[in-house]
């Protein structure tokens, strides 16, 4: 079933658990750039964390974060 077929309960739940995976991910990559930037290290790319993707799957159910 693709996302932007998902109503009800299982949206619902498809969607707290993408913004939950969000959040993790977007904690994530804030601390290691903090880290990163106070050791004076070369930061990792964006790309490594997966916020492209969950913000990608969130805008596909209709629910972007802002």
């Amino acid at each position: 079933m693709k996302l932007e077929e998902l109503s009800g309960d299982e949206r619902t739940l498809v969607i707290v658990a993408l913004q939950a995976l969000h959040r993790e991910r977007l904690t994530a990559s804030n601390a290691v750039f903090t880290v990163c930037s106070l050791a004076g290290k070369e930061q990792p790319p964006e790309d490594i964390f997966g916020l492209r993707e969950v913000q990608d799957a969130l805008r596909r159910i209709g629910a972007a974060p802002h």
